[in-house]
């Protein structure tokens, strides 16, 4: 009897016979359950095959992607140094200066007459359409981008970072664990942790001078505070006496929190709370004196950074508001929502603002940011991003289509260098003219593991030439915030 069974066993492969378990409650005959089995091992190895071939197909189509954006601006770049230069942008002569003109070439509405809603085309907007440049125009050159470091101390997503205006080498974070935090950019430490809110902090953004941070809340406020030298001072005396340049710290001990030796601010010098739903992004206007909050009651609230108060209701959307941002040099902002439109107001005059409603995109618009090139540029949940011209916003000069959502871009004032976001967990880089110049090394587990929702460039010139130095900052859901440097 042993040795039938011995027999029996030799007859098939231990891969094809099932066990005695799998055998129990089955009709199906032995012959035909092994030929089942063998099918599907074919099947497997057919997916897998075929998994290879798209893999090495992707790579194909990014390479010659690549190759075709970088033969196509060349013969753009060729085709505008044989036209006189773009009449609707005179020269100033120094690169970072706004070449704004008063009055913009827009049908503005005043708060006496009636809205003009300008609706633009663009869908299939073509490189044809970029502005001509100068025969002195020189196509960018790519930059090199490496990763620098990893901040870990937040508990939850990072919904937004920002980085400080006065030239200190501080970076802002904003978080759906309820604080908010500054850190060293050199050394990746918590200086500061900010925990006066009672929900997810959606937003947050620094002074253009002076010691102030504003922050933005699902808890229907936003709030004021100051943060002061004595942290810097401190945090370089412990750095100091402990002879570290930089803390190592394992992905273990950052994602605990990092270093607990920082100070914590608990009770805000403004509580701003007109608004009736979660406060989603907030932004300081230009002059240091008023600031301007963006919610999801559909407005956006103008505020007098001394005392608190309302000055201006912006009013108009249909949906809620999903970011604001305002212009570096200029009492300019706008608004984006996700009634697919846009909103640009000017409050240059002093006692009159206008407001220009643009539709250019088919799905709620995620943000949108100034240029110091009199360039708008706008991100949408439509995997679109599109740069406008302020002189002529009917049609945008570049359209840029994505894989996926784009959230909260940011635009460099050194370089003229388009930060791009994505919920796929990437970042790319693009010129004003909409040509892609570079996408952040994605590789080795030194990038996000979830989607990247904000970007920042640092404001310090310094330290974009600093060896080692961060000038790029990106916050996802992973928790993460990871410093990068782009140079060229």
């Amino acid at each position: 009897m042993s040795l039938r069974k011995k027999q029996n066993v030799k007859k098939s492969s231990p891969q094809s016979v099932p066990s005695t378990d799998q055998k129990k409650g089955s009709n199906i005959p032995d012959d035909s359950r092994t030929r089942l089995w063998e099918l599907f091992n074919m099947i497997e190895k057919e997916f897998d095959n075929i998994h290879a071939e798209n893999t090495a197909l992707k790579e194909k189509v990014d390479s010659l992607s690549d190759r075709l954006d970088l033969i196509t601006s060349e013969r753009t770049s060729n085709l505008e140094m044989t036209h006189p230069p773009y009449p609707h942008t005179p020269s100033t002569g120094t690169g970072n200066t706004p070449n704004l003109l008063p009055p913009l070439e827009l049908p503005a509405h005043h708060s006496s007459t009636p809205l003009r809603i300008i609706r633009t085309s663009g869908t299939n907007i073509t490189k044809k359409l970029l502005p001509k440049k100068s025969a002195s125009y020189v196509k960018p050159l790519t930059p090199e981008c490496s990763h620098v470091f990893t901040y870990y101390g937040h508990r939850d997503g990072v919904w937004d970072v920002s980085c400080a205006k006065n030239g200190l080498a501080i970076l802002g974070s904003a978080s759906a664990d309820n604080t908010a935090c500054i850190w060293d950019i050199n050394n990746g430490t918590v200086l500061l942790k900010y925990i006066g809110h009672t929900g997810s902090v959606n937003s947050i953004s620094f002074h253009p001078s002076d010691l102030l941070v504003c922050t933005a809340s699902g808890d229907g406020s936003a709030h004021v505070w100051k943060y002061s030298m004595n942290i810097m001072e401190r945090h370089r005396i412990r750095q100091d006496s402990s002879g570290d340049d930089k803390p190592v710290m394992s992905d273990e001990e950052g994602m605990d929190g990092g270093s607990h030796d920082n100070v914590t601010i608990k009770v805000p010098l403004l509580s701003l709370n007109e608004h009736t739903g979660p406060v989603m992004s907030c932004d300081w206007v230009c002059d240091g004196e008023h600031l301007v909050t963006a919610s999801w009651d559909h407005s956006a609230l103008l505020w007098d950074a001394q005392t608190g108060t309302v000055v201006h209701s912006l009013d108009g959307h249909d949906e809620e508001l999903t970011h604001v941002c305002t212009h570096p040099t200029q009492k300019l902002l706008v608004t984006s929502s996700q009634d697919t439109t846009f909103r640009l107001w000017d409050f240059r005059a002093p006692l009159i603002h206008s407001v220009n409603v643009f539709q250019g995109h088919s799905k709620g618009v995620s943000s949108a940011a100034f240029s110091l090139k009199d360039n708008v540029i706008s991100a949408s949940d439509d995997h679109t991003v599109k740069i406008w011209d302020l002189h002529n916003m009917r049609y945008p000069v570049a359209s840029i289509r994505q894989d996926c959502g784009v959230n909260r871009i940011s635009v460099s004032h050194d370089h003229h260098v388009l930060a791009v976001p994505l919920d796929n967990r990437h970042i790319k880089l693009y010129d004003l003219g909409g040509n892609r110049l570079a996408n952040l090394p994605h590789r080795n587990r030194k990038e996000h593991l979830r989607m990247v929702h904000s970007v920042c460039w640092s404001h310090d010139k310094h330290m974009t030439t600093s060896p080692g130095k961060c000038n790029l900052f990106s916050a996802g859901f992973d928790s993460r915030i990871i410093g990068w440097k782009v140079q060229y």
